[in-house]
């Protein structure tokens, strides 16, 4: 359920971007929830992931099929996909889980060589501070205002309120639909929304 929520939310603010300009406030403050819920599922794959290795070559096969779409629809940002950032705030981690926290000198090479965006650290608070959610939500709020300091959009000081769906039981409940399936679902579905805004957008606006 709170998988399915992540994605909606990104749809959701994607399509607010590309279709729905005049709604931006509240279909991206509603988008700003699905970063932070794709950080606490890498999070819940490094510690319940049977196998590692292959988890990180999924993750790293559907951001390299996502990159092309994505400088399409971004040709101006020129950065790579939000799933890099979670891929490599999961491969720090699995470092400093083997060599302490010199595996955290990267982060700040990452960030300022535009590799990865600064959400990486929320990557790093949840699996630091999961066990301590006020604490969590203290650190999310303070990053989130941040963030809107640096931006000046409103609607990034919803983010924290993801905090509370990850500990909400309602949203953790199992789903009818096998997990196997649910798990090629989501790995085709990051690109294939970006494939279909730009074909959406291709009949809209052909050349």
């Amino acid at each position: 359920m709170i998988k399915l929520i992540a994605f909606i939310t990104m749809v959701i603010d994607h399509s607010a971007i590309f279709f729905f300009p005049e709604y931006e406030l509240i279909m991206r403050s509603l988008g700003s929830l699905s970063f932070p819920l794709f950080s606490y599922f890498i999070i819940q794959g490094l510690k319940y992931t049977k196998d590692l290795q292959l988890y990180i070559i999924a993750l790293v096969t559907c951001a390299c099929v996502t990159q092309p779409l994505f400088n399409i629809l971004f040709p101006d940002l020129h950065r790579l996909n939000d799933l890099y950032t979670l891929l490599f705030g999961l491969i720090i981690l699995v470092l400093y889980e083997r060599y302490g926290f010199y595996a955290f000198s990267l982060t700040l090479l990452l960030v300022l060589s535009n590799v990865v965006s600064i959400y990486i650290f929320i990557v790093f608070a949840i699996y630091f501070l999961y066990h301590r959610p006020v604490f969590l939500l203290g650190v999310m709020t303070a990053f989130y205002v941040f963030v809107y300091y640096l931006s000046g959009s409103l609607y990034v000081l919803f983010g924290p309120a993801s905090v509370s769906l990850m500990y909400s039981p309602k949203f953790h409940q199992g789903s009818l639909i096998p997990k196997t399936f649910q798990k090629y679902f989501y790995y085709a579905a990051y690109p294939g929304h970006f494939l279909i805004i730009i074909l959406i957008n291709s009949i809209r606006y052909p050349t």
